[in-house]
């Protein structure tokens, strides 16, 4: 499972962020700002689609909010698609050997 909201909970690795992920695209005026605003998310923070063998109520519990449990929330949980995009520049430095 890969995704820049795990990382934020200090549940994944910088380097597996984006390994096997769904990719959100940042809107704006519910447009999408473009492919290069956006930022790596799992199937649950994504979609909401719980990994086997798991409720709903245990996936939140475990890894918190999905962007289907509503916008706010998730960008409380989180930060805004601004830090968030932000974050995902950085691990993709890092993957790179870009930064620093």
């Amino acid at each position: 499972m890969a995704c820049l909201a795990l990382l934020e909970q200090q549940l994944l690795e910088a380097e597996l962020v984006v390994y096997g992920c769904d990719y959100n695209h940042a809107k704006s005026g519910n447009l999408r700002r473009g492919h290069m605003f956006g930022y790596a998310l799992c199937k649950w923070h994504h979609m909401r689609h719980p990994m086997e063998g798991n409720t709903f109520a245990t996936m939140r519990q475990i890894y918190g909010p999905s962007l289907m449990d509503g916008s706010r929330t998730f960008h409380e949980t989180y930060g805004s698609d601004d830090e968030l995009i932000a974050n995902q520049t950085y691990v993709n430095e890092l993957r790179d050997g870009t930064n620093g």
